[in-house]
């Protein structure tokens, strides 16, 4: 059987599945995929001789975590039965399940097996879909033998609730970009059970977005009585960036307001990142941003998290501290106050609307402004719009072409030839609209959403006649998140587009950049004006701000 070598470029665990009809193989495979949002490389075989040799190349790249999944019999040496009671492959497969015909019957088998301990019954095949996986053993045993299989307990959340309504689906978002574990359970009620670190808590009935960073997230938590160095308002590469440095080098008390998710738009890049320094094989977006968290962790930077900055206000006098204002993300009314020295203004870009009839309405219920590899499964057999012409757009499209969606629309607002998108995306669109995948709609836009409780079709300003869309993903660039500073008593500088005007300063016989007309206010990456927007260029930015923020700090004591 071919498949790619195990190269350093994908650094997830590994399922490798032994089933002697590839067929099957392949259908079970993707239906892991699926459940566990591909946060497990699935690696095929279909003879218990290519079984050992995979287990064997596995234990030489030095993954983490191999858990192997074998039916009872297969050909060409032992049987899977065999293979999954040889204690010699304890050291490379972490966790073993034996997919049986009949699961009581070989639980007794297994009963006084010597080696047998720690091998997990699963009968051979789901009962139940990926998505709606209620009480089907199949997914419980694997849950439970991956799970025993990590190194120290994860940490999930096995998330109940229609997937379709927009509480679950924005908690699905929101632990899966914080880097949880999500176990979709299906059915009707919105609840969550969490477990942080291998113990699991109390089950959460109509959780927030705040009450499920308190169960699950592991940072250190904002102090409202302390007055910090600097606050840092946004959570991407720029502002950690900034956060790590001024604690770090400055020695500076340091807080970070962010409203969703670490990593900013850099976490929901829907490619590998090609071009970051370190990196010559490439990284996921997500495992970049979790490495930046990390190092937040290490350096002690607090974070408010799962809050929006609505505010700015200035000091009520000499030595005053500035005082933000954040509302919980998902609670409108309540709100929470941080005073700091010093502001630096990294909160991004936000996805503008496409301004389309009833889109306010379907948000979350159809309408997304953002496509990430794991969304794919979950458009299998079903119609997709894109709307968009960059390479983000570009990249959904490939997304749900490649995990079978049946049809994508890319609605463009132009044509196709002057798009904004890499030509090797480009070529990817082609390939995909040659085999009949993709329906090019060119020179129109979104003109009205409807539908009943989800979003069912769109009509376009070219035509009269509706098309049929399971989901309509409005990925269309952004603008500046600048909206709570325009503030006149603030009188912060922004320019026409919205972005904050920044200046170099001077402080004695330094230099101090990304400056803004505010003392002690500073700012970094793509909401400055003239940004370059690019990761490195970001993180550049964060570490410029606060070298520039401990100058001025230096200066004004």
């Amino acid at each position: 059987m071919a498949r790619d070598p195990f190269t350093t470029t994908d650094e997830r665990d590994v399922i490798v599945l032994a089933l002697s009809d590839p067929p099957r193989g392949e259908e079970l495979a993707a239906q892991l995929g699926e459940y566990f949002n591909h946060r497990y490389r699935v690696v095929r075989t279909s003879t218990a001789r290519e079984t050992r040799e995979t287990l064997g190349e596995l234990a030489d790249a030095s993954r983490r975590t191999v858990v192997l999944f074998a039916e009872e019999s297969l050909p060409e040496g032992p049987s899977g039965l065999e293979l999954l009671r040889d204690e010699s492959l304890a050291g490379v497969a972490q966790g073993r399940l034996l997919l049986a015909d009949e699961p009581e019957r070989a639980l007794r088998d297994l009963a006084d097996e010597e080696g047998a301990a720690e091998v997990v019954v699963a009968p051979r095949s789901p009962s139940t879909s990926p998505q709606e996986p209620s009480d089907d053993p199949f997914w419980e045993q694997a849950e439970k033998v991956l799970y025993l299989a990590a190194p120290s307990g994860e940490t999930k959340a096995d998330v109940y609730g229609d997937p379709k309504t927009d509480v679950v689906f924005r908690a699905k978002r929101f632990l899966r970009l914080n880097h949880v574990a999500v176990y979709p359970k299906g059915g009707t009620a919105y609840e969550v059970i969490p477990t942080k670190k291998g113990v699991q808590g109390t089950k959460l009935v109509n959780p927030t977005l705040s009450d499920l960073a308190q169960a699950l997230l592991d940072y250190t938590a904002h102090d409202s009585k302390t007055t910090y160095d600097l606050a840092v308002v946004g959570g991407g590469p720029a502002a950690m960036c900034a956060a790590v440095n001024a604690r770090a080098l400055y020695g500076m008390s340091t807080v970070i307001v962010e409203n969703f998710a670490p990593g900013g738009a850099a976490a929901t890049a829907n490619n590998t990142i090609e071009n970051y320094l370190g990196f010559p094989d490439g990284i996921q977006p997500d495992k970049l941003s979790q490495e930046w968290l990390k190092h937040t962790a290490k350096y002690e930077v607090a974070w408010l998290h799962t809050h929006t900055a609505t505010k700015l206000a200035k000091p009520a006098g000499d030595g005053e501290p500035y005082t933000l204002t954040a509302q919980k993300s998902d609670k409108a009314k309540t709100s929470t106050t941080v005073k700091a020295k010093t502001v630096l203004i990294a909160c991004g870009m936000q996805t503008p609307q496409q301004g389309g009839e009833n889109e306010a309405t379907y948000r979350y219920k159809g309408v997304y402004y953002d496509a990430l590899p794991a969304d794919g499964p979950d458009y299998k057999g079903k119609t997709v719009a894109v709307i968009g012409g960059g390479d983000t757009a570009g990249r959904a499209v490939d997304i749900f072409a490649t995990s079978g969606a049946t049809k994508i629309y890319l609605i463009l607002r132009g044509t196709f030839a002057d798009a904004p998108m890499l030509e090797d995306i480009k070529k990817l669109v082609k390939k995909h609209k040659d085999e009949n995948k993709v329906d090019m709609r060119e020179k129109t836009q979104v003109a009205k959403y409807e539908g009943g409780t989800y979003l069912e079709k769109l009509t376009l300003t070219s035509s009269s006649t509706p098309i049929n869309v399971d989901a309509a993903f409005v990925l269309i660039g952004g603008k500046p998140n600048t909206g709570w500073l325009k503030d006149g008593k603030l009188g912060l500088y922004l320019d026409a587009g919205g972005y904050v005007q920044t200046t170099t300063i001077t402080l004695g016989k330094e230099q101090a950049p990304l400056a803004t007309n505010l003392p002690g206010v500073f700012a970094a990456g793509d909401v400055r004006g003239g940004a370059t927007r690019r990761i490195a260029a970001a993180v550049g930015d964060g570490g410029t701000a606060a070298l520039s923020i401990y100058q001025y700090r230096k200066h004004n004591r």
